[in-house]
């Protein structure tokens, strides 16, 4: 398993470094690359590998588009006793119509696999509808508010409800060369509003050359009712390089 995702790295570093070469001018839609790894060896052997994919763009008058697949997976080795100790991977999307020039409705989707939490899988997906707080060339604040249907399959039990949602992104770009994000979403189930998800986000991107850049993100993810004998929260922090496409 070590070697593929060393392998699978060190391609994606190949593709990167190619694509990075190339001075094409960005589209109006701006899609990333990332990637990180990280190796120790010794009296303790681990390793932790990222990827993700991520794709968004507005076109004025009409609406927004940010949609991603993200994938994390760790393991360490003690005493030759292997454990593993991240594997997750998601998929998200979030659509905004324009209604008026501050106003939109959106659809918003997720499907979460998380081994270590025991989920099989999560699907939410929902519409709403939103505005823009602050909307600037630099600086740009929304808040959304809608409703989403969740699918569980929570270690091998599946069930479903109806949940609120609430959800805000902030994100500040002070420079062609810098940019700062945030995000939080607040998750409640209708039938009782004592069981909820909450998940947040910060990140920090800044550009090393034209195409390539250096990506810094904090995750939070919060299940007020997780499987028993698991934690309530869960916080991983990535960085890599992403390369825009």
């Amino acid at each position: 398993m070590k070697r593929t995702i060393i392998t699978c790295v060190v391609l994606c570093g190949v593709a990167v470094a190619a694509v990075a070469a190339d001075e094409k001018p960005a589209g109006q839609f701006k899609t990333m690359l990332s990637a990180g790894v990280s190796l120790t060896g010794g009296n303790s052997e681990t390793l932790s590998a990222n990827g993700a994919l991520t794709t968004e763009g507005e076109k004025e008058g009409l609406g927004s588009v940010r949609v991603g697949l993200e994938a994390k997976y760790g393991e360490s080795t003690v005493a030759d006793v292997k454990d593993t100790t991240v594997e997750t991977a998601k998929t998200y999307g979030n659509v905004k119509k324009t209604i008026t020039p501050m106003t939109f409705g959106y659809i918003d989707g997720l499907i979460l696999y998380d081994a270590i939490a025991k989920i099989d899988y999560r699907v939410t997906v929902g519409p709403g509808l939103g505005c823009y707080l602050l909307k600037d060339d630099q600086l740009t604040l929304s808040v959304e508010a809608g409703g989403s249907y969740v699918w569980d399959k929570l270690a091998g039990e599946s069930e479903n409800h109806l949940a609120l949602r609430v959800a805000e992104r902030c994100t500040y770009a002070p420079s062609g060369t810098v940019k700062f994000w945030q995000s939080a979403e607040y998750l409640p189930s209708v039938d009782e509003l004592s069981d909820y998800m909450m998940t947040a986000e910060l990140g920090a991107e800044s550009a090393m050359s034209a195409r390539m850049s250096l990506r810094v993100v904090l995750q939070d993810k919060y299940d007020s009712t997780p499987v028993p004998g698991l934690k309530n929260n869960d916080l991983a922090l990535i960085a890599g390089i992403s390369v825009s496409l």
